[in-house]
C-alpha cells in the first residue's frame, strides 16, 4: 500500500513540475506583454503589392454574409490585387442569393457535395481549383461572420514583403455589448492580444491561428492542406506548421472583428466542439512536438507543446489537487513552494491573484478597453464552472456533426471603424 502511494506522490510531484513549468513561462510572457502595451514594429518595406485570394467559407449564413461583403466594400488596397471567394457549402437557405445580389464583385463556388462536408474540406476543394486557375501570392481566410478592417491587405502585404510566410492577424470582438456571454468572452480576446499574442510576436514565438483572419503564403496553401477530419482545423494547422519549422507570426494592424457566442447554449457548443477537435490535435500533434524540442530545443515548439496540452489542463489538475489532498503530510512541490512565502493565507492569496488584476487594468489605462470590457474580465468565473460539463462532452462528441454555431449578430464595419473613406 505505502508503495502504491509513494509512485502517486511522485507521480503527482512530476506533473506538479510540468504544471509550474506551464505556469511559469505564460507569466513571463504575458509580463513582457506589460513592456511593449504601446510599441508598434516599424517595417522597413512598406510596400503594397502582393495579390491575394480571399476565402470565405460559408453554410447557412444568410443572417450576416451581408456585414461581411459590405466591409469588404471598403478594404483599402489595389482592386487589381485581390480577388474574393465566397464558398457556399452545401448551403439550404438563400446564402446564395444574398451575395448575388450585393454590389461586391466576388466569385463564388457553389459546393453541392452529397457526402459528408465540413469547414476544411470547402476550403480544400476550393483551394484546389483556384490554385488551378489562377496566381496568388498569398491566401486569406475569414468566416462569414468576420468583419474586415480596411487596413487588413496592407498590413498583410507588409508583413509578407519583411519575410512572414504564415500570419495571424489581430482578432477583435464585434460584439461586445450585446449580452453578459459576448461580453465576458470578449473580455478575454483582448487580455489574449495583448499579453499572449503580442507578446510572443515580440519573443520569436509562434502566434496562435484562430481561423479566421489568417494568411498564409502560397507555397505553404499548396503544402499544407486543411484536416477534414479534424473539429478544429485552425488549431491542428497551427501544430502541423510549427511541427515542420513553420514560423506563425502575428500582425496587429491586421484587425479581423469575429463574432462572439450571444448566449450560453452557443457558447457551450461551441465549446464542446473545440474540446473534441483539442483533444483529437494533442493526440496527433503533442508527442511529435516536444520530441522537436528535445532534437532542436526549439522554443517554438515547447510553447506548441505546452498550448496544445492545455485541453489536459483540467485532469491534471484535479489529478494533482486529489492527490496533494490526500498526501498533504508528504512532499508537494507547489505546497512547499506555497510554504515559502514569508506572509499569512491571506495575504499569500492576495499576492498570486494580484498579476491578474495588473492585465485588465493597464490595458484599461492605455485606453485600449473601457470599463465595461474591465468589469467584464472579473466574470470569468461565470464560464469558468462550465469547463468540466464540456470537457466530459468533448470526450464523447462524435466528430461527423460539425455542429456549426448560428451567427445572428447585426454588428457592421461602420460600427467598429469611423471614418471609412468611400472608394
Amino acid at each position: 500500500m505505502e508503495t502504491f502511494i509513494l509512485f502517486f506522490v511522485v507521480l503527482s510531484n512530476l506533473i506538479q513540475f510540468y504544471f509550474l513549468i506551464n505556469m511559469f513561462f505564460y507569466l513571463f510572457i504575458s509580463f513582457i506583454g506589460f513592456f511593449i502595451l504601446k510599441r508598434e514594429k516599424k517595417y522597413e518595406n512598406q510596400i503594397y503589392d502582393k495579390r491575394f485570394a480571399i476565402l470565405v467559407p460559408a453554410h447557412n449564413e444568410r443572417n450576416v454574409i451581408k456585414n461581411l461583403l459590405d466591409s469588404m466594400l471598403y478594404i483599402d488596397y489595389p482592386s487589381e490585387l485581390y480577388d474574393i471567394y465566397i464558398i457556399c457549402d452545401n448551403c439550404t437557405d438563400n446564402t446564395e442569393d444574398v451575395i448575388l445580389r450585393h454590389p461586391l464583385k466576388c466569385n463564388i463556388l457553389v459546393l453541392k457535395e452529397s457526402t459528408f462536408s465540413n469547414k476544411a474540406k470547402a476550403l480544400n476543394i476550393a483551394t484546389e481549383k483556384i490554385l488551378s486557375s489562377k496566381h496568388y501570392d498569398a491566401f486569406c481566410y475569414f468566416d462569414a461572420d468576420s468583419l474586415i478592417h480596411p487596413n487588413f491587405l496592407k498590413a498583410m502585404s507588409v508583413k509578407l514583403n519583411n519575410g512572414a510566410i504564415a500570419i495571424q492577424g489581430q482578432q477583435l470582438p464585434k460584439n461586445v455589448r450585446e449580452s453578459l456571454i459576448s461580453l465576458i468572452v470578449s473580455s478575454g480576446q483582448f487580455i489574449t492580444n495583448y499579453f499572449f499574442q503580442k507578446p510572443k510576436e515580440f519573443l520569436g514565438l509562434s502566434a496562435t491561428l484562430h481561423g479566421k483572419g489568417m494568411c498564409f503564403r502560397v507555397d505553404v496553401v499548396k503544402k499544407f492542406k486543411w484536416d477534414e477530419s479534424c473539429l478544429t482545423e485552425d488549431l491542428e494547422m497551427q501544430m502541423k506548421l510549427i511541427s515542420n519549422d513553420i514560423h506563425i507570426n502575428w500582425c496587429e494592424n491586421a484587425v479581423v472583428y469575429d463574432e462572439e457566442p450571444v448566449c450560453f447554449s452557443q457558447y457551450i457548443k461551441r465549446s464542446i466542439r473545440w474540446t473534441r477537435g483539442s483533444l483529437d490535435t494533442a493526440k496527433k500533434h503533442a508527442l511529435n512536438l516536444f520530441k522537436g524540442f528535445l532534437k532542436t530545443c526549439d522554443l517554438r515548439k515547447f510553447e506548441a507543446f505546452i498550448y496544445c496540452m492545455g485541453v489536459y489542463r483540467l485532469v491534471i489538475l484535479t489529478f494533482c489537487g486529489s492527490v496533494m489532498y490526500f498526501t498533504s503530510n508528504m512532499f508537494n512541490i507547489i505546497l512547499e513552494l506555497y510554504h515559502l512565502i514569508p506572509y499569512d493565507n491571506i495575504f499569500k492569496f492576495f499576492i498570486l491573484i494580484f498579476p491578474f488584476f495588473l492585465f485588465p487594468l493597464s490595458i484599461l489605462i492605455i485606453g485600449k478597453i473601457d470599463f465595461y470590457i474591465f468589469v467584464g474580465y472579473f466574470m470569468q468565473p461565470i464560464v469558468g464552472f462550465l469547463r468540466i460539463p464540456i470537457f466530459l462532452l468533448g470526450i464523447i462528441r462524435d466528430r461527423k456533426n460539425w455542429g456549426r454555431t448560428e451567427h445572428t449578430s447585426k454588428y457592421t464595419i461602420f460600427d467598429l471603424v469611423t471614418n471609412i473613406a468611400n472608394k
